[in-house]
């Protein structure tokens, strides 16, 4: 049972540092062994505790402390929906907070691994004209976004119907690399996890950064899965569990960056391009 309610009420309570001894960590198969789980504040921040005696923790045994309430209560609610087993599929915000306490890859890597999705981004390789209306659909969906993309971050991308690899301009990336490495380290994980379930450091970004929305961003991702599905048919739940999990994926990530970007002073978005 969570007794702070979803995302408001305020029922934390104050601690010490040694009222907070026994600590609880899990594996993949952990079984749900707790009732009740609460939000307290201490000096570093809030945790989320279970039962009233057992602090959460990452996978490395680091002491998982929220930099705020909303996104403590947030991660809380994730531990209340478990039922007979802890299952971390299904708790998408808290591996991203995991990660991002944990930091066992470091800020450049993930930065490093986003800049090849640029290489071959979704939204830059387009169908052939011969393909009319699939060509036509790209252009009235993804233009919008890429104009958008070049205008926020100062860049220009490189849009192709080739099917041959063609590189982004070295000074785009120049930019973009820079633009992440001005983020606030909590955020790069959120930003990460994006671009790899949403196929697109172009749409991730824009999604993080105020571009689109969480349903356009999803419809961006999807489009020419959407349109293979109105040509053909769709596999029986698959498309639909797929893009579930995606929405709460890209839900999870959103609230992150807005609760670090809600601190002030981090200058989340303020990195010079």
């Amino acid at each position: 049972m969570l007794s702070c309610g979803v995302f408001g009420a305020r029922c934390l309570r104050l601690i010490s540092g040694r009222s907070a001894r026994s600590l609880a960590t899990f594996t993949h198969e952990s079984k749900r062994f707790y009732k009740d789980i609460d939000v307290v504040q201490t000096k570093e921040g809030f945790q989320v505790k279970l039962d009233d005696k057992f602090n959460v923790r990452t996978p490395l045994r680091n002491l998982l402390v929220l930099p705020t309430e909303k996104l403590a209560n947030a991660v809380a609610v994730e531990w209340d929906a478990q039922r007979e087993h802890i299952i971390f599929a299904l708790m998408p915000l808290t591996t991203l907070c995991f990660k991002a306490t944990d930091d066992h890859i470091s800020k450049t890597e993930l930065i490093e691994h986003m800049l090849e999705f640029l290489r071959t981004d979704t939204v830059c390789y387009r169908a052939h004209p011969e393909e009319t209306q699939l060509h036509t659909l790209e252009n009235n969906r993804w233009n919008p976004l890429t104009d958008w993309f070049s205008r926020n971050y100062h860049v220009h991308l490189a849009l192709t119907t080739d099917i041959m690899l063609t590189p982004q301009p070295e000074q785009t990336v120049t930019k973009l690399r820079k633009y992440l490495s001005g983020l606030h380290p909590w955020t790069i994980p959120a930003y990460h996890h994006s671009t790899t379930s949403l196929k697109s450091l172009v749409i991730a970004m824009a999604l993080l950064d105020g571009g689109l929305s969480a349903e356009e961003a999803i419809a961006c991702s999807f489009l020419e899965t959407d349109y293979q599905i109105d040509r053909w048919g769709e596999v029986e739940w698959q498309h639909t569990l797929d893009r579930a999990r995606l929405s709460a994926d890209v839900a999870a990530a959103v609230l992150l960056v807005q609760e670090i970007n809600s601190l002030g002073g981090t200058e989340l978005h303020q990195a010079t391009v």
